[in-house]
């Protein structure tokens, strides 16, 4: 997600909202320590693309800002990063661009915020690559520290497309809404444009709702079978 905006009341606001959420629960603390890389990890490349991007299309923006950087801690946000822990859903900090540097700002624009979800879909692939071969050059010594690499590998994995495909979603103020206005003219950007004042309201709707796993459950064990299926077959030719 990247923002030319502040989003700090909506952060504060959700992060409430999880934090009660999560007391009628308790904290699974092996799966946190499981998927807690593959979320910093994912979160990282997702902003650091927006911020690349945004520099390679003439924004010093994000340099200055220091977020140039794959450095987690340039990314994280603390209010994300809590939620992490109490609700097992976190963000990082939105890269802040000014598309007054853009030769083409409705174009550059689009072109940003589709960074961040395509970075996301490659590391995905990325890693079910890794995973046969890990499990292929490790699986002599089926040890419990095998078995740790490789569910952390294969949750990173999940995880980076779950970014990919809800960050794809085109609700603001996620990056699908940037690209859907790329592709509408008139009244019906204008309207999308207007939803950016509820942005506080959709992203709470879409968390206290099946929403989203209804539409990014299919997406990414559809997306997921089909990029561990071909990281098998290439494991199966060099066998």
């Amino acid at each position: 997600m990247y923002s030319n905006f502040d989003l700090k009341k909506i952060l504060i606001i959700l992060l409430i909202f999880f934090m009660l959420q999560s007391l009628v629960g308790s904290i699974d603390v092996m799966a946190l320590l499981l998927t807690l890389p593959g979320l910093i990890l994912g979160l990282t490349v997702h902003e650091f693309s927006h911020a690349k991007m945004a520099d390679r299309l003439g924004d010093p923006t994000p340099e200055r800002q220091g977020r140039l950087t794959l450095n987690p801690l340039a990314h994280m946000d603390p209010v994300g990063m809590i939620c992490l822990v109490f609700a097992k859903f976190g963000w990082g900090k939105p890269v802040q661009v000014d598309p007054t540097y853009f030769r083409n700002p409705s174009r550059d624009n689009m072109l940003v915020a589709l960074a961040g979800p395509v970075s996301n879909l490659i590391l995905a692939f990325i890693l079910f690559l890794i995973f046969p071969f890990a499990f292929y050059f490790f699986m002599p010594g089926n040890t419990v520290m095998n078995e740790i690499l490789y569910t952390m590998i294969l949750y990173a994995a999940s995880i980076n497309l779950s970014l990919f495909a809800f960050n794809l979603l085109p609700f603001p103020p996620l990056d699908g809404s940037k690209i859907l206005a790329y592709f509408l003219k008139g009244k019906a950007r204008e309207f999308l444009w207007t939803l950016e004042r509820y942005s506080m309201l959709i992203i709470a709707v879409l968390f206290v709702t099946n929403i989203p796993a209804m539409i990014i459950g299919p997406v990414v064990n559809g997306i997921g079978n089909f990029m561990l299926g071909i990281s098998q077959k290439l494991i199966w030719m060099l066998m």
